[in-house]
């Protein structure tokens, strides 16, 4: 039987945290034919929990995609 997307991502919902991200690293890496080193990967993969953790804690703001959107538009005369 071949999975679809859809039964594969239920399937990956009961995934801790932990392995999601993983998994979502695999896809990823999957289509980026090895643009970034495993070096680079782990190092964005911290950067981004580090991020993650300090939002969490209140410590960083964030923008909604309507701001960041106008911004970029303003910024780039688009």
């Amino acid at each position: 039987m071949v999975k679809k997307a859809e039964d594969v991502y239920q399937e990956a919902l009961l995934l801790s945290e932990e392995e999601r991200k993983r998994l979502a690293l695999l896809l990823h890496n999957s289509f980026s034919n090895g643009f970034a080193t495993p070096e680079i990967e782990q190092a964005w993969l911290e950067e981004i929990e580090r991020r993650e953790k300090l939002h969490a804690e209140g410590k960083m703001g964030s923008v909604s995609w309507e701001d960041l959107r106008r911004e970029l538009r303003e910024r780039h005369d688009l």
